[in-house]
């Protein structure tokens, strides 16, 4: 099962997934609204384990400390991108309406990674561009894509870390991947991999290198 919340100021998609077999829950991209992201998980049940954070920009990672704090729930980051957990980058002026901490790191995912949460697995693949960090998580039929794929664009990638060359080759990554996937990103709405592949500028500039 998967739940989706828009939270921040910046409008955030945040996941939560859970694995029926366990009642086990992994939140992925808990980027504001602390209070919001904990009542839709009473609402759903079952125990939050995994803080999953496809990159470490502030409106993707403001709520995860107080998560983290409340469940015990571990918490994965690309090891890249872990410095964007500090205070002094995390707190944006103008976007911060919670207290902030720096959240305790568990684990640093990888690229080919297996994290299982209950009896379901989700697939790590680095894909750098937006950030030198930034991942997507595939389950079963499903791509999370963080702010790597959107639809009919990708991420901005003038940021620090962010490379459009990098985009390109993580979106061509993509690209080849085979079949199709439902692609749930980080910001606006759902999308397929396959719509991306005919309809997105920035994907198909990245297939024809």
């Amino acid at each position: 099962m998967i739940e989706h919340l828009t939270v921040g100021m910046l409008h955030t998609n945040c996941y939560i997934v859970k694995d029926e077999a366990t009642g086990a829950l992994a939140i992925i991209d808990p980027g504001a609204q602390t209070e919001k992201i904990t009542a839709k998980l009473e609402e759903i049940g079952g125990k939050l384990e995994l803080i999953l954070l496809t990159h470490g920009h502030f409106d993707h990672v403001l709520a995860a400390p107080a998560l983290q704090k409340r469940t015990g729930a571990r918490l994965w980051i690309h090891q890249n991108d872990e410095f964007f957990l500090e205070p002094d980058m995390a707190r944006k002026p103008g976007y911060i309406r919670e207290e902030y901490v720096r959240p305790h790191v568990d684990g640093h995912l990888e690229d080919g990674q297996r994290i299982m949460l209950g009896q379901t697995g989700l697939t790590v693949y680095n894909t750098p561009g937006h950030s030198l960090g930034s991942c997507i998580f595939v389950m079963d039929d499903v791509m999370f894509s963080g702010d790597t794929l959107f639809h009919e664009c990708c991420g901005r990638c003038d940021l620090e870390g962010g490379s459009y060359d990098d985009m390109l080759r993580s979106l061509k990554r993509i690209a080849e991947m085979p079949g199709n996937y439902r692609v749930l990103p980080g910001h606006d709405i759902a999308t397929t991999l396959d719509y991306e592949r005919r309809a997105n500028p920035y994907m198909r500039e990245a297939m024809n290198k």
